[in-house]
């Protein structure tokens, strides 16, 4: 295994075959370091790692790649900062030297900014056919905007000014989210203020909404490709609260040209610093995209309970000083691996769906009944044990919080567990959606129910 990003997370993994010979590339860079090197591995499944390249010198930070300039070739966009003159920061773009190699000759380069660890983000904004390379620019509340103009050759064509009255830090969520033909772009800054940008025409954006969350640095933004099935894409901009180490997570849907509306919010725990990098993608296989929320010392798995409803389904361990997530489909089995890079050490985790099998026969799997449901005062939950162990049952509501334990302890076959709709300290809940989960360790194995309790 790969050692991973290094440093605080403070880079985006690439997953990508840069080379085209089947074999997946992660690329890593080593912020923190120097000189800084971008390391590239090829995997060779089952779980082979091959180093094929020497490391090449290159940026601090590596952020996207891509065809940048369609010219059949992958790019990669990095950050990097020189010495003279002194606290100059700067965009280079590494590029595959023919269609077999991997993208390890720079190509270009410009300077830009102070160096503040600030994203490089590409998307072909203005649906022109050629992506923009939006550079943040830490200090300063503006976004520089280069485009290709041949190959190889890139120009600057826009400066993007916010009437922010914070500094600028987020990586930029993309798409029609309002669902106009005219794509748009999400951007965070340092004091909870978030601001939705839409492009009017050919490399020409307007502001069209600047508003204050109740969050601070805001470094994540990352769109959602309909989680909840409504017809409509969402983002979520994550921000950072410190010393609270609380993580806040807004989930947005647009409600109408240009007018959004927050229909989910997560708070969490996290850790004292900023964090890394979300992404979102099918985990278990459904068809429907999970969102991988980084949260520093967890991942959270965030799937939809049906329209605007949302709730923490899964977590797993994150890197400490902060994470760079990617979720994608590595062995090509219809599954997301969730792969977590970070504090020099990388992760992969892939959902399993059922148990698996022994001596050639697979075995019974315990089994969980709800009745009824919806109900209004009590709630019978019957688990038909196959094998005996220790379990947990617990109750929890949309955003993951836990509502009441019901059980911790040994089982000795089929057991029926009734929940009051009352919490841990004796309170009734309102009404609502809930979840029963019970975890059977000793099988790795996890049953949850949606129920719903009405007045």
């Amino acid at each position: 295994m790969p050692q991973g990003v290094s440093g605080f997370g403070n880079t985006v993994m690439q997953v990508i075959d840069t080379d085209r010979d089947t074999h997946l590339e992660f690329i890593f860079t080593t912020y923190g370091s120097w000189p800084p090197y971008v390391y590239i591995f090829e995997l060779h499944l089952p779980n082979d790692w091959q180093v094929d390249s020497v490391p090449l010198v290159g940026g601090d930070l590596l952020w996207d790649s891509g065809d940048f300039d369609n010219d059949g070739l992958y790019d990669l966009a990095l950050q990097f900062h020189i010495e003279t003159p002194s606290l100059a920061d700067g965009i280079m773009i590494y590029e595959s030297v023919d269609s077999f190699s991997y993208p390890t000759e720079e190509v270009w380069r410009d300077t830009v900014g102070f160096p503040l660890v600030t994203p490089i983000c590409v998307h072909d904004i203005d649906q022109d056919g050629l992506p923009e390379i939006a550079k943040v620019c830490g200090y300063y509340t503006d976004l520089e905007i280069y485009e290709s103009i041949g190959n190889n050759l890139y120009e600057h064509v826009t400066t993007v000014i916010t009437a922010a009255t914070h500094t600028s830090m987020s990586t930029l969520a993309f798409g029609d989210f309002d669902s106009d033909n005219q794509n748009e772009f999400v951007w965070g800054y340092s004091g909870g203020e978030y601001s939705i940008w839409e492009c009017t025409g050919n490399n020409t954006y307007q502001e069209v909404l600047l508003q204050q969350l109740p969050t601070l640095n805001i470094r994540d933004c990352f769109s959602v490709p309909d989680a909840d099935g409504d017809g409509k894409m969402e983002f979520v901009v994550k921000g950072y609260v410190i010393p609270s180490a609380e993580i806040h997570a807004f989930i947005f849907e647009a409600t109408g040209d240009n007018t959004y509306e927050i229909i989910k919010t997560f708070t969490l725990w996290g850790g004292d610093y900023y964090g890394g990098y979300s992404d979102v993608g099918d985990v278990d296989g459904d068809s429907i995209p999970e969102i991988a929320l980084e949260g520093r010392q967890t991942i959270h798995i965030i799937k939809a309970a049906g329209n605007d409803s949302f709730y923490v389904w899964e977590t797993l361990p994150g890197n400490v000083s902060g994470s760079s997530v990617r979720v994608y489909d590595v062995d090509g089995n219809g599954l997301s691996e969730v792969i977590i890079s970070g504090n020099n050490q990388t992760k992969i985790y892939e959902y399993q769906v059922g148990i698996a099998e022994d001596n050639e026969s697979s075995r019974p799997l315990n089994t969980m009944e709800v009745h009824p449901n919806p109900f209004k005062n009590i709630l019978d939950i019957r688990f038909d044990a196959q094998y005996e162990g220790e379990i947990t049952v617990n109750v929890y509501d949309v955003s993951g919080r836990l509502i009441k334990n019901l059980h911790c302890g040994s089982i000795q076959g089929n057991e029926m567990f009734t929940w009051q709709g009352d919490d841990n300290d004796g309170r009734q809940t309102p009404q609502g959606v809930y979840f029963v989960r019970i975890e059977y360790p000793g099988l790795e194995q996890i049953l949850c129910e949606k129920i719903i309790r009405m007045k």
